[in-house]
């Protein structure tokens, strides 16, 4: 399997942060919020550590972008063991809401100023070399066809779509109905898009930021008993619209 060129959706960005968030609140202040004298090494006691979420725990972490990418990230790992990253083990969330601001203040520090700028610095011309070459037309290299799926790919999406007929056990009512099954599922819904169009509620979900299987996506079609789901490879390179991708038709 590739890598992909868009990155999962910086959630070992954010289980580091909220890593380093708990042992900031973790550390010892004074009342002022200065730093309190250092104890006799005799009186000095071992904070308890946070209790860290892992494996399971983390498909019902409160954050939804942890639950979603959990859960595909196992999905991914059920189908090719050792294939896709472990999101490492992030502390449960009451042990970080109480982190402390720095500078006891929720503004963000003031730039140090040189001295003699008066705290005005105009802006700086960048140079560029003349034999620079022009950028290449984004347009031109945005492909909407669908792409095959790989083995893993394949497998990973009939993971997902079972987990997505089994929740439907009757049609959905309107789209309101169709987000929130989908919602429970921890799915996001700004993954879900609603295709243009008349016919059958159709809707596609983008899992290209959060699953491992670089292209993978979902179409989903409400049926008379529930809904239809066919996963297609969505192209990544210049990250087009997911619901401008054009899908090959079926075989017969």
């Amino acid at each position: 399997m590739t890598t992909s060129k868009r990155p999962l959706r910086a959630l070992a960005l954010t289980a580091t942060a909220l890593g380093a968030l708990t042992l900031t609140a973790c550390g010892t202040q004074g009342a002022a919020g200065e730093p309190a004298a250092t104890a006799a090494p005799a009186a000095v006691t071992a904070s308890p550590s946070p209790r860290m979420l892992s494996g399971k725990d983390l498909e019902r972490h409160p954050d939804p972008i942890v639950r979603a990418q959990a859960i595909a990230l196992r999905i991914a790992n059920t189908c090719v063991p050792g294939s896709a990253i472990e999101l490492p083990p992030l502390p449960a969330v009451s042990h970080v809401a109480e982190a402390a601001a720095p500078y006891g203040t929720d503004e963000p520090p003031t730039p140090a100023v040189p001295p003699g700028h008066g705290g005005d610095l105009p802006p700086v011309p960048m140079e560029l070399p003349s034999d620079l070459p022009e950028p290449p037309d984004p347009a031109a290299t945005v492909s909407h066809d669908e792409e095959p799926l790989t083995a893993a790919d394949r497998c990973a999406a009939d993971a997902h779509a079972d987990r997505v007929r089994a929740a439907f056990t009757t049609a959905p009512a309107d789209e309101a109905a169709l987000r929130k099954t989908l919602t429970g599922l921890d799915y996001l819904p700004e993954s879900v898009h609603r295709m243009p169009g008349g016919g059958p509620l159709r809707v596609r979900i983008d899992l290209r930021d959060l699953s491992p299987n670089d292209s993978l996506a979902l179409e989903l079609t409400a049926t008379a008993t529930g809904v239809r789901v066919d996963a297609f490879g969505a192209p990544i390179e210049g990250d087009p619209d997911i619901t401008r991708i054009v899908r090959e038709p079926a075989s017969s």
